[in-house]
């Protein structure tokens, strides 16, 4: 539900509702559609008033209209909503339509055959990844990726997105998030995790040992736009812990970890993300 965490949030499209050119009618009809996705394939239409705030009977309007136009479609047993043809051909024309996702594929891919290693990358918006792509090997532990990943203290990309903030934003984002322990690993103590930022900025990548989720050992390197010289994304290697140990994963892999981290910001530089 990308659309309606990023309106949520204040952010992206919400953040110009005081503009005159802003049409609240789309950004209604983008928040609807924007509530269907892998966990939640089907929507009543009681279900989309309560969670869109949006009176009855506008929803039904909106639910109509993107029916007809084929981005949803009705069940004709419960009559529940669900992602329409239309919908289908528009989510693969915006994936091959987004060049940084076409550039960054092919260079991923072939890291991913030559090494063996599982690859995370992933994009910035504000204080949140979105999930960008993912090549996984079949020994790693499996666990099901989030499109937005606001949990950046636990992640091996997140603490290097964090390490390069800068020192505003960074304790913006530590008073901000709700830190939980997801394992007994993770770190969330502040100072804790202002140390752990500055050995990833000493060292040139980060470590997840295991503090996302068990059995999971990641390291991460930011990608970064050198012509604003900000960090633009991330990307990890990940491994499982049963077959390898954090010395031998840093001692085998930070260099791939950081040259394929400097071809990825070449293209992120040239796209201008």
């Amino acid at each position: 539900m990308l659309i309606a965490c990023v309106l949520e949030r204040g952010t992206g499209l919400a953040a110009s509702n005081s503009d005159f050119y802003f049409s609240k009618t789309i950004e209604k009809g983008l928040i609807i559609l924007s509530l269907f996705d892998r966990d939640h394939q089907q929507r009543s239409l009681t279900e989309i008033t309560k969670l869109t705030g949006i009176n009855k009977t506008s929803v039904y309007r909106f639910v109509n209209t993107l029916l007809q136009l084929g981005y949803l479609k009705k069940n004709n047993s419960n009559k529940a909503l669900k992602l329409g043809p239309i919908a289908f051909v528009t989510g693969h024309n915006f994936i091959d339509g987004f060049d940084l996702f076409q550039r960054i594929k092919p260079i991923i891919d072939k890291a991913f055959m030559e090494h063996n290693i599982s690859i995370d990358s992933a994009i910035v918006h504000n204080h949140t990844l979105i999930s960008l792509y993912r090549c996984e090997m079949p020994n790693l532990i499996y666990f099901r990726l989030p499109l937005i990943m606001e949990d950046l203290y636990a992640r091996a990309m997140g603490k290097a997105v964090l390490a390069h903030l800068d020192e505003k934003s960074l304790s913006r984002f530590l008073e901000g998030v709700q830190r939980t322990k997801l394992t007994p690993k993770t770190l969330i103590g502040v100072e804790e995790l202002l140390e752990d930022i500055e050995l990833t900025k000493s060292r040139g990548y980060s470590v997840n040992n295991e503090e996302y989720i068990k059995g999971l050992i990641c390291i991460g390197a930011p990608l970064m736009n050198f012509n604003t010289k900000t960090v633009a994304g991330a990307i990890s290697l990940d491994f499982p812990s049963s077959e390898y140990s954090l010395s031998s994963i840093e001692r085998k892999y930070t260099g791939i970890l950081t040259k394929l981290a400097s071809d990825l910001s070449e293209i992120i530089t040239t796209t201008d993300l």
